[in-house]
C-alpha cells in the first residue's frame, strides 16, 4: 500500500488545488513532509471528495508529476503521475498510455492506465548521477497532455568505517553474534555498501567465519557467528578485503566455558492422569547459570512406575542448556520426574508433581463472533471442559457441527487429536440472513454439546467503515 499527502513544494510545475502532492512509499523509504489528508492509492471513486467535485465527463488536460523532495543516487524513488481535467480533478476514467522520460535516471518507457487505476499510478524511477532529475510524463498521443516534477539527487553515502558491536561478556567454545555496520564519515550506515569483510581476532584458537560479500539486503548491516577458542580478552576485527582503511573492532571478555553441575527440573505443579506434561530441564553451573554449551545425554524417571516418559535426549548447541521433554502421568497422586545425565549420574535434577485425576469431559464451550455475513467463511472454536470448567487437554473425540442454517456450509466430523489440546477450530460459511445458531455435538455421547448464536449479515459493508465483527 502507498499512502499520499497534500503539500505544497516551490517549483512544482503543475497547478493542483490543493497544489501538489507527495507520496510516501514504505518500500522506498523516503522521508515526506506532514500533511493533511490520507489517501489509498487504489483511489476507489468514492474517495473523489478528497479532491473536491469530481465531474465524470471532464477529459484530461494535463499531469501532475509528484516525486520526493530529494533522493539518493542508485537508489529506487517513486514517482506518481495523476491525470487531471482543466478544473484539476482527478480523471478517474483516464485510460491513456503515458510515456515517462527523466532527465538522469531509469524509469519505464511507457504505460497504459486502467480502470484500476482510477486516473492515478505510482511507478519507480532508478536515480542517477548526484544533481538535478527531472521526470515528466506524456500522454502518447497528445502531447499537451503532460506534467513534470524535479528532485535533487544526492551523492551515493561512502563506507568510511565498519563498526563492530558484540556482546561485552561471551564463554569459551559457544557461539557469540557479531553485527559489522558499515557506516559513513557521519555515522550514519550505508544501506548501499556491497563491500567484502573479514573478521580477523586477537584470540588464537578463535573460530571465524569465511570473508562475507554484503548484498543489497543487507542494508549495511550483517551478522556474524564467532566462537571464543580461550578464556581472557580478545579483539574483534572486521575490515573490507578490497579497502583496509575500512575497519572497525570491538572487544569482548571470554570467560571460561560453563561446567554443568546438576540440573533445574521445572514442572506444573498440578498434573492430570492420562495427559501429557511438559517438563523443562534446564543445565545449570555451581552459581546457579545456565550452561548454553551443555551438549549431555538425558534421561527422565518418574516415582510414577506407570508413568510414559520420553527417550533419552542429547542436548544440541540450539538448546542453549534448556530443552523440554513431555512426561504423561499415569495415576492420581504425589509425584517426582528426574533427570539425569547418561555419563555422569552426580548431574541430576527432580521436581515435584502432584497428579489429579484423569479429567473427565462434561460440556463443550462454543466461541463464535457475534457477526457474520452469508456467503463468507467465519471461524468457530470447539472447547472440550470438566465440569470445573478447565480445558480437558486429553480429548479425542468426534465432533459434528450443525446449524440452523439449512444452507450453511458445515465441516466434516472431526476427530480430536493429542496436538489439538482440547481445542479445535471450525470455519463454517452461513447463508441465510438473521439471527442462526451453530451447535457442536460429541458424535458418541450426545450429552456433550453447545449452541452458539450468531448474527448473519445478508452483505459485507463495503470498504473503510468499522462494522464490529469482521
Amino acid at each position: 500500500m502507498f499512502l499520499f499527502r497534500w503539500f505544497r513544494r516551490a517549483g512544482q510545475t503543475d497547478s493542483l488545488t490543493p497544489p501538489a502532492r507527495e507520496l510516501r512509499s514504505r518500500q522506498a523509504g523516503a522521508a515526506f513532509r506532514p500533511g493533511v489528508e490520507l489517501l489509498d492509492d487504489r483511489l476507489a471513486p468514492s474517495a473523489a471528495s478528497l479532491f473536491g467535485a469530481y465531474n465524470p465527463s471532464g477529459p484530461a488536460t494535463h499531469f501532475s508529476v509528484t516525486t520526493p523532495e530529494a533522493g539518493t543516487a542508485g537508489a529506487s524513488s517513486p514517482v506518481a503521475v495523476v491525470a487531471l481535467d482543466a478544473s484539476n480533478h482527478v480523471v478517474q476514467n483516464y485510460t491513456g498510455t503515458v510515456q515517462l522520460t527523466a532527465s538522469d535516471g531509469t524509469i519505464p518507457a511507457t504505460y497504459t492506465f486502467t480502470a484500476a487505476d482510477h486516473g492515478i499510478h505510482l511507478f519507480t524511477e532508478t536515480l542517477g548521477t548526484p544533481g538535478t532529475d527531472t521526470v515528466t510524463a506524456t500522454d502518447s498521443t497528445a502531447a499537451s497532455i503532460t506534467g513534470s516534477a524535479s528532485l535533487t539527487v544526492n551523492p551515493a553515502p561512502v563506507a568510511t568505517h565498519l563498526a563492530v558491536v558484540v556482546q561485552p561478556q561471551a564463554y569459551a567454545g559457544a557461539p557469540t553474534q557479531v553485527a559489522v555496520v558499515a557506516l559513513d564519515a557521519a555515522n550514519h550506515i550505508v544501506p548501499t555498501y556491497t563491500g567484502t569483510v573479514r573478521l580477523t581476532s586477537s584470540g588464537t584458537a578463535d573460530t571465524l567465519p569465511a570473508a562475507y560479500t554484503f548484498t543489497a539486503s543487507d542494508h549495511g548491516v550483517h551478522v556474524f557467528t564467532v566462537t571464543a577458542g580461550t578464556a581472557g580478552s580478545d579483539t574483534l576485527t572486521a575490515t573490507d578485503t578490497n579497502t583496509s582503511t575500512v575497519t572497525g573492532s570491538a572487544t569482548v571478555t571470554v570467560n571460561a566455558a560453563p561446567v554443568a553441575t546438576h540440573f533445574a527440573v521445572v514442572v506444573q505443579p498440578q498434573a492430570y492422569a492420562g495427559a501429557p506434561t511438559q517438563v523443562a530441564v534446564v543445565a545449570l553451573d555451581a552459581a546457579n547459570h545456565i550452561v548454553p554449551t551443555y551438549t549431555g545425554t538425558v534421561s527422565l524417571t518418574s516415582t510414577d512406575a506407570g508413568a510414559t516418559l520420553p527417550a533419552s535426549y542429547t542436548f544440541t548447541a540450539a538448546d542453549h542448556g534448556v530443552h523440554t521433554l513431555n512426561a504423561t502421568f499415569d495415576t492420581a497422586g504425589s509425584y517426582t520426574v528426574t533427570a539425569t545425565d547418561g555419563a555422569n549420574a552426580a548431574l541430576t535434577g527432580t521436581a515435584a508433581v502432584t497428579v489429579n485425576p484423569a479429567q473427565v469431559v462434561t460440556h463443550f464451550a462454543l466461541l463464535a463472533r457475534p457477526q457474520a455475513y452469508a456467503g463468507a467463511p467465519t471461524q468457530v472454536m470447539v472447547v472440550a471442559l470438566d465440569a470445573s470448567n478447565h480445558v480437558v487437554q486429553n480429548y479425542t473425540g468426534t465432533v459434528q457441527l450443525t446449524s440452523s442454517d439449512g444452507g450453511a456450509t458445515l465441516p466434516a466430523a472431526y476427530t480430536f487429536t493429542a496436538a489439538d489440546r482440547g481445542i479445535h477450530v471450525f470455519a463454517v460459511t452461513l447463508s441465510a440472513a438473521g439471527s442462526q445458531t451453530i451447535t457442536a455435538a460429541d458424535t458418541t455421547n450426545s450429552s456433550l454439546t453447545a449452541t452458539a448464536a450468531v448474527n448473519v449479515s445478508s452483505s459485507r459493508p463495503g470498504r473503510g467503515g468499522y462494522h464490529g465483527w469482521l
